[in-house]
């Protein structure tokens, strides 16, 4: 089983025909760079997208990570995991610091269990 992970932008027209566009795009790419032909040899191909994001899930925009992905919102630019609004409000998962992906978001679940452990004992 192989995947396909294939970045493109929010509230993108989601269709068939958009699907198919990409899908050719990068199989007409993986074929040239690996000089093999894959496309006749597919038994079985599905897509998930923009669409599927937003009925599965309530993503704003159909985001698979949830935040815009701009270069504004990467790195230590992440949103924090506490809150700048509200006092003992705290954040954790993959949208916020370290970032995406499951080891991650474990590791900020980690830091924000300190953070108030720690927010806790100078109350």
């Amino acid at each position: 089983m192989h995947f396909f992970l294939i970045p493109i932008a929010t509230n993108l027209n989601d269709n068939h025909d958009t699907r198919e566009k990409y899908f050719e795009i990068i199989i007409k790419r993986l074929e040239n760079l690996t000089g093999q032909t894959l496309k006749k040899n597919i038994i079985f191909k599905t897509s998930y997208c923009v669409n599927d994001f937003k009925k599965d899930y309530n993503s704003y925009g159909g985001n698979a990570y949830g935040l815009a992905n701009t270069l504004l919102q990467t790195a230590f630019l992440r949103p924090k995991i506490k809150s700048k609004k509200l006092k003992n409000l705290y954040f954790s998962g993959q949208l916020t610091v370290p970032g995406p992906g499951v080891p991650p978001a474990i590791v900020s679940g980690k830091l924000v269990s300190d953070l108030i452990i720690s927010n806790e004992k100078t109350i």
